[in-house]
C-alpha cells in the first residue's frame, strides 16, 4: 500500500491520485492529512504539500488541486528529460514539476471551461489548445509523465508494482449513414439522382439503381466483413448507429425503415452496439433521451456506450447528459482535425465535472483519430505512418489506441481500395 500525505483532502485530490495509481500501478493507495499516520508508515509513501517534511519523496503541490471552480492558469512550458511539462516545483521537489496538477488539468479539460478558440461548428479548436501551442498534441504526455514519476519512485521503493505495457487496440465503427442507396424513399432517391446528374456523376446514378434493383450490394453495407475482420485478428470493436430523425448534419436512413432496424438487430447479435448521438442532441437533451429510448427498444439491452456525432462537445453539459441517461463509456473525446491526444492520454478516465466539483460514473475513452482525420492526410501511406507512431506509444507506455472509423472504410469500390488495404494491414500487423 502507498501512503500519500497532503495537507488538505478534497475531491480533486482523491480523483487524480485514484486515477493515477489505478491506471499505472497495481498498488493500493491511502491518502491522509495526518502527519502522525504518515510518519509511522514504513512502506512506500510520499508527501504532496507545500513544503518538504523531512527526507521523504516529495512533490511540491501547485494550488490547482486545492482550488474550486475555474480561473485562468499561468502555464509556462519547460522540459524534463525531453518531455514537455508545466506547473514547475522548487528544487527540493523529487521531480521538477507537479505531475498531479498537470494531469488533472489535462484530464478535466480545464482549458475548455475558460474562453478558447472554436471552429465553425463551435467546437474546441486544436490550434488554440495548450497541447498545440506547446507542440505535444501528438504525444500522450500524461502517460509519459506517469512513467517518469514511477521510474523515480521505484528507485526509492523497488517493491512498487507497475503495470507493464501491452498491446491495446480498440476500434469503433460509427454509422452516421447506414446505407448509401438502400432504404431511401423514392423522393429522396429522385432528388439525389438529379443532383448527381447536374454534377455529371453518372457512375453514382448507375450504382444507385443497380443497388436499388439488387444487382449490386450497397457500398456502405459492410457490417459482416467488419465483424469477420476483427474476429480474424481477435480485436475488440464496437458499432454505434445514429438513430435520429434527418437534419442538416444528420442524414441517416429513416428510423422507421424495416431494413435499417433489422440491420441494427443483426449487428447487435454479434458485437456490442450502441448510440451515435445526433448533432442536434448536443443542445437538446430531450432529443438525446428520445434517441436513447428508441434504440434501446430495438436492441433490447441497456445502452452502455455513446459517441457524439461530429465530436460536438459542450463541457460539462454533454457528459452530464450522458451520465444522467446511464451511459458508462464515452468515445467522443478527440481533436476534431488532428491525430493526437486531446486529454494527453490514451487511457480511459472518469469524467470530472469542474462546475460541480464532482466525479461522474462515466468513463471517457480518448480517441486518437477518426476516419476524417486519417483521410485528411490525403494518402493511406501518410495516415499509416501516423498510426504507427501511436502504435509505438502503445508499445512503450502501454497507451491504448482507440480509432473511430465510418462504414466507408470498408467500401469495396475502386476509389477506396487503397484505404481499405491500409486499414486491414494495420489491423493484421498490430501485435
Amino acid at each position: 500500500m502507498i501512503l500519500i500525505y497532503t495537507h488538505q483532502l478534497n475531491t480533486r485530490i482523491r480523483y487524480v491520485f485514484t486515477h493515477f495509481f489505478e491506471t499505472y500501478t497495481k498498488n493500493n493507495i491511502e491518502i491522509t492529512d495526518s502527519l502522525e499516520t504518515f510518519i509511522a508508515h514504513s512502506g512506500p509513501k510520499f508527501s504532496y504539500t507545500n513544503q518538504k517534511l523531512g527526507n521523504e519523496f516529495f512533490i511540491q503541490a501547485n494550488p490547482l488541486l486545492f482550488e474550486q471552480g475555474v480561473r485562468e492558469q499561468e502555464i509556462k512550458i519547460s522540459r524534463w528529460q525531453t518531455t514537455p511539462v508545466f506547473f514547475p516545483c522548487i528544487e527540493k521537489s523529487s521531480i521538477p514539476y507537479d505531475i498531479f496538477a498537470a494531469t488533472f488539468y489535462m484530464l478535466s479539460r480545464y482549458e475548455e471551461y475558460i474562453p478558447h478558440l472554436k471552429d465553425d461548428m463551435n467546437r474546441f479548436s486544436t490550434s488554440g489548445s495548450l497541447a498545440s501551442s506547446a507542440k505535444f498534441a501528438n504525444k500522450p504526455v500524461v502517460d509519459m509523465w506517469a512513467k517518469q514519476f514511477l521510474d523515480c519512485f521505484i528507485d526509492e521503493y523497488p517493491s512498487l508494482i507497475v503495470k507493464q505495457p501491452k498491446s491495446n487496440l480498440q476500434t469503433i465503427l460509427e454509422v452516421p449513414v447506414a446505407f448509401t442507396y438502400k432504404s431511401k424513399s423514392v423522393l429522396r432517391t429522385f432528388f439525389e439522382s438529379v443532383i448527381d446528374f447536374f454534377n455529371l456523376r453518372f457512375i453514382k446514378i448507375f450504382e444507385r439503381f443497380a443497388v436499388r434493383l439488387s444487382f449490386r450490394p450497397d457500398p456502405y453495407d459492410i457490417y459482416n466483413s467488419w465483424i469477420t475482420l476483427h474476429r480474424k485478428f481477435n480485436l475488440t470493436t464496437k458499432v454505434m448507429f445514429m438513430f435520429a430523425s434527418p437534419s442538416a448534419n444528420d442524414r441517416n436512413i429513416s428510423i422507421f425503415k424495416h431494413r435499417f432496424i433489422k440491420k441494427i438487430k443483426d449487428v447487435a447479435d454479434y458485437v456490442p452496439t450502441s448510440l451515435l448521438a445526433s448533432y442536434q442532441s448536443t443542445d437538446q437533451p430531450d432529443l438525446l433521451q428520445i434517441e436513447f429510448n428508441r434504440l434501446s427498444e430495438i436492441i433490447h439491452h441497456p445502452l452502455k456506450d455513446v459517441r457524439q456525432h461530429l465530436v460536438r462537445l459542450r463541457f460539462p453539459t454533454t457528459y452530464d447528459h450522458f451520465a444522467n441517461l446511464g451511459f458508462l463509456n464515452d468515445y467522443s473525446l478527440q481533436f476534431v482535425d488532428f491525430l493526437g491526444y486531446r486529454a494527453g492520454t490514451g487511457f480511459p478516465f472518469r469524467f470530472y465535472n469542474l462546475s460541480k466539483e464532482q466525479r461522474l460514473n462515466l468513463f471517457i475513452h480518448p480517441v486518437v483519430a477518426n476516419e476524417a482525420i486519417l483521410r485528411n492526410q490525403r494518402s493511406p501511406r501518410k495516415a499509416r505512418r501516423l498510426l504507427e507512431q501511436c502504435k509505438n506509444y502503445n508499445k512503450e507506455y502501454g497507451t491504448p489506441l482507440t480509432l473511430v472509423l465510418n462504414n466507408t472504410i470498408m467500401d469495396q469500390r475502386q476509389k477506396n481500395i487503397s484505404w481499405k488495404r491500409m486499414f486491414t494491414e494495420f489491423l493484421e500487423n498490430y501485435d
